[in-house]
């Protein structure tokens, strides 16, 4: 099984969970260090987010809602995070504080997320390149 790499938003991906969390983030209630990096205030997302440069691994982006149901039990409480599937399981590459670091960076994002998947695939002894070929994930939410 070649490395999936997931990045789960903590928001849920239906319209009442995006006006939720709108509301929430207006009010001072909700915050999501990943939406910030894709997002901030633009509804349609950071435009080197749309543009998906400098990944090197396949990267899926996805609400807290859209988890399969072994994916959202790792994850439970743990949100936001970018989190690396591999037949022996789940492994947390960025956690929500990494995330918080990145200042709402999307480019520092990029450069940690490249660090992370470096140093997974080199502590397994995989070859360059051999977690994925790092493109992100065609169909991105729209959150």
């Amino acid at each position: 099984m070649t490395a999936r790499y997931f990045a789960i938003y903590d928001a849920d991906g239906t319209l009442l969970g995006e006006v939720g969390y709108v509301l929430g983030k207006l009010a001072g209630t909700r915050h999501c260090a990943l939406c910030d990096l894709s997002h901030g205030w633009n509804p349609r997302g950071r435009a080197q987010w749309r543009a998906n440069s400098g990944l090197s691994c396949r990267l899926q982006w996805l609400h807290r809602d859209e988890q399969s149901p072994a994916l959202a039990a790792y994850t439970a409480g743990k949100l936001p995070l970018v989190v690396e599937q591999r037949e022996d399981g789940f492994r947390t590459l960025l956690d929500a504080e990494k995330l918080e670091a990145c200042g709402g960076d999307y480019e520092a994002f990029l450069a940690l997320l490249q660090v992370q998947v470096s140093a997974e695939s080199s502590a397994k002894g995989d070859p360059p390149n051999a977690s994925g070929s790092c493109a992100t994930a065609a169909s991105l939410p729209s959150h």
